[in-house]
């Protein structure tokens, strides 16, 4: 079984209203060359004897908010430590406010062979709402700034569901979104995080948001005219052209082994679950001096594996949950360990064979959430 392997850049230009993720702004200078000095040395102090990489990830943060010549030193670092295969995806993320062809033609050097940007919308109003640094044809412009650069495997990110945000405007952003003729797009509705600008507003009641009718017609109608313009919906948020699935995060939905390296990156290898320090100063003087690194370490039981493992699989809308891959790993068939939550979600319409492999329907997609979390 191949691995794929995080590698984590916490810094943005400005943290965004909606942004739970481990990411801070305002780093500069020394203490940004220091992170990434501190990142190179866990990298290349890996043990030998891993599972082969055949993805890997960049992400944030802002990976392009570092010096792209920095970025390119770090996927060196993975690409001399770890057994890397031949061919393998290896994608960055970069914001559209903060990539340019001549950046973006060091990092496609580099080895970097797919890029995800982070558009969210294309209407001026919804970016100001979501604090990006870009504007809409700035996100046109780095679209084509990758292809410039060489990029050939180019997605983007958008957010629906956003505050006041309406049904025309949606399709307006599908519409500019399509005409770009990207190669993978992922769309996910904005859900408020506890600890973000968005839940202090939503607490005192002035984030207004769709109801959640207008919500499952926004994505119902990206479901239908991602199909028509080309796109297959390989998992819940995920739709891409054929052949440019995200084989990075197909081995999270499988629930594969990978590496993580960075602050607060999580690495999953051997039954085992373990997260870095979140804080990049304090993440920087431990690796720095060869400290312990572990924020947290969880080795999970065969019932925890085998429960996220039916979780994360499910998010798999064409796939879903592989029985023989199930079985390999864990000796039993998920058919026969989970009959009853199976046969009570088939009765009801969510769930459905295809082939030896269990899925979601396309009215389970709709209630993912309620699925999954029975088996856990």
């Amino acid at each position: 079984m191949t691995a794929g392997c995080y590698v984590h850049i916490p810094f943005c230009v400005r943290k965004c209203a909606y942004c739970d993720f481990n990411s801070f702004a305002g780093y500069t200078g020394e203490s940004v060359a220091r992170y990434v000095r501190a990142l190179e040395t866990e990298i290349r102090q890996t043990g030998p004897g891993g599972p082969a990489v055949d993805t890997i990830f960049f992400g944030g943060g802002t990976p392009t908010a570092i010096p792209a010549v920095d970025e390119a030193r770090l996927l060196h670092a993975v690409l001399e430590s770890l057994p890397v295969t031949a061919g393998a995806e290896i994608t960055t993320e970069a914001n559209p406010g903060t990539a340019d062809t001549s950046n973006l033609a060091v990092l496609r050097e580099a080895g970097f062979n797919r890029i995800s940007l982070g558009v969210q919308s294309f209407d001026a109003g919804l970016l100001k709402t979501l604090d990006r640094i870009h504007s809409a044809d700035e996100a046109k412009h780095a679209v084509r700034a990758a292809r410039d650069a060489g990029f050939d495997n180019v997605s983007i990110d958008l957010m629906f569901a956003l505050p006041r945000q309406t049904m025309s405007q949606w399709n307006a952003t599908l519409d500019q979104s399509f005409a770009l003729e990207t190669d993978h797009i992922s769309l996910y509705s904005l859900i408020v995080e506890e600890g973000t600008g968005f839940h202090t507003l939503y607490q005192k009641g002035r984030l207004p948001l769709p109801d959640d009718d207008v919500a499952a017609e926004m994505y119902q109608t990206a479901i239908d005219r991602a199909a028509d313009a080309g796109f297959e919906q390989y998992e819940i948020s995920n739709f891409a052209r054929p052949g440019r699935r995200c084989r990075h995060n197909i081995h999270y939905w499988r629930n594969d082994p990978y590496y993580g390296f960075g602050c607060g990156a999580v690495a999953y290898r051997d039954g085992q679950r373990r997260m870095n320090v979140k804080s990049p100063a304090r993440y920087a003087d431990a690796a720095l001096s060869n400290g312990n690194l572990a924020e947290s370490v969880e080795t999970l039981r065969a019932d925890e594996a085998m429960a996220e493992t039916m979780m994360l699989g499910l998010r798999l809308t064409e796939e879903g949950v592989d029985s023989a891959r199930f079985a390999s790993r864990f000796g039993c068939d998920p058919r026969d360990r989970y009959a009853g939550e199976i046969a009570r979600f088939q009765g009801l319409g969510l769930l459905e064979p295809a082939g030896d492999n269990l899925r979601l329907t396309q009215k389970g997609v709709f209630l993912a959430s309620e699925v999954m979390m029975a088996f856990v």
